[in-house]
């Protein structure tokens, strides 16, 4: 049988259908592109703002057009439990129970009498990590490896706590093993991606955190780099920044999950830090890290905020110089407190807010690009084509490099020459 996914959301999202499209081939079907005619649509689902549900529907619609089984998987899922109301679907399977995608289809397809069938369990009440197997083979040169799922913070805009469940975290030596077997398949680059791993090991009764998995994989022979992906700032502490700073392989780029640089809308959000401490936190890496990369999430129009309080995030995104910022509108989102929060920013306002955002991260962007001119860079080649190869820096700056050879997997020392738009041309 045809099986097509489509994936809407994050990094974790899309590990976790690479995690299925494994299990589905080694059961022996065919795995096809979504535009293509299939006997299965799976859809794996994100419910993080009202444009991600949106796109959701969307895509179920569209694979419900083309005919076959459409199973809805993800956040979306645990969001719209209970929902009769919901179409296109006929199979609705939940963040914990994606482990058990093959059985669920399966069944279904050997049933006689096709009703929406509901896997979905009660996310809230999950204690423990679940995966079955791993990734044993990169699709890409840069790969993700899960740690770690849920989150305990329930930032007052976010619905993640509510579809995602409490932090659990995936063993290290099962993490060490996967690291291990995509490296032997070629992959030269691990991202650590999560909900929110900078609580990795809080829930294990080892004492263990996310340096020591930073550590335990920065040994692993053959492995080029690690990557962190979106880190909150109290895991960045000092201690850690120097153990952090020794592991030669952890690439000076941090996504660091800032949200606001107001106090005021900081604390409104429910965040658990200032704008001084994110400024220690950049000034600390610094310190360790040459000419590290930040890069951050931000959110504008949260409700009341203020012109002021806007202006002041503006001023500490110039302050810390950010080399990348992802822009994003506040979006309502049922069960959280903020969407019963009174004075809700006008939409337009909130526009003419990220056109501004978005227009200094630009600049800022271009100025850090620009110091890193003339340098020699090593590039982890990850693509091929029309007569360049493309790759990224340790500090995620993307390079374009003329070359009729097929380095794809490799690393190469290039300098840095020109800008052109948001890749760099460089030369070998």
């Amino acid at each position: 049988m045809k099986i097509a996914f489509y994936t809407l959301g994050c990094k974790v999202n899309q590990y976790e259908t690479d995690l299925m499209i494994k299990k589905f081939k080694d059961r022996g079907y065919t795995i096809c592109d979504f535009e293509n005619i299939a006997d299965i649509y799976v859809i794996n689902s994100c419910s993080v703002t009202n444009l991600s549900t949106r796109k959701s529907r969307q895509y179920l619609s569209r694979a419900k057009a083309k005919g076959g089984i459409v199973v809805l998987a993800g956040c979306y899922s645990q969001e719209v439990l209970g929902d009769k109301q919901l179409k296109n679907v006929d199979i609705v399977i939940g963040n914990q129970e994606k482990d058990d995608i093959v059985e669920i289809v399966e069944k279904y397809v050997n049933e006689k009498n096709k009703k929406v069938t509901y896997k979905v369990s009660d996310i809230s009440k999950a204690k423990r990590y679940i995966q079955t197997g791993m990734l044993t083979q990169g699709l890409q040169v840069r790969e993700s490896v899960k740690i770690e799922d849920g989150c305990n913070n329930f930032c007052t805009y976010c619905i993640i706590p509510y579809v995602r469940g409490r932090v659990r975290s995936r063993s290290l030596e099962k993490i060490e093993e996967e690291v291990k077997e995509l490296v032997k398949s070629g992959v030269g680059e691990v991202v650590l991606v999560g909900i929110e791993i900078a609580s990795y090991g809080k829930d294990l009764e080892q004492d263990i955190s996310l340096i020591d998995v930073i550590e335990k994989i920065n040994k692993i022979k053959g492995l080029k780099r690690i990557r962190l992906g979106s880190i909150e700032p109290r895991v960045l502490t000092k201690e850690n920044i120097i153990r952090m700073s020794r592991c030669e392989k952890l690439c000076p780029h941090f996504h660091i999950s800032v949200q606001s640089l107001d106090n005021n809308v900081l604390k409104r959000m429910n965040r658990k830090y200032t704008r001084e401490d994110i400024f220690e936190v950049v000034d600390n890496i610094r310190k360790y890290f040459k000419n590290p990369a930040f890069t951050c999430d931000i959110i504008v129009g949260f409700p009341g905020e203020s012109d002021e309080e806007f202006e002041n995030t503006i001023d500490g995104v110039k302050k810390v110089a950010f080399y990348e910022v992802h822009a994003f509108k506040y979006s309502k989102r049922k069960w959280t407190v903020a969407a019963k929060m009174k004075d809700q920013v006008d939409g337009n306002v909130a526009q003419k807010r990220s056109e501004i955002l978005i227009s200094t991260a630009q600049e800022l962007k271009n100025s850090y690009i620009s110091s890193e001119l003339g340098k020699k860079k090593k590039v982890l080649i990850e693509s091929k084509k029309d007569g360049y190869l493309y790759g990224y820096t340790p500090n995620y700056i993307m390079v374009r490099v003329k070359s009729d050879e097929d380095l794809i997997g490799k690393e190469i020392e290039v300098t840095l020459n020109k800008i052109q738009k948001d890749v760099v041309d460089a030369i070998k």
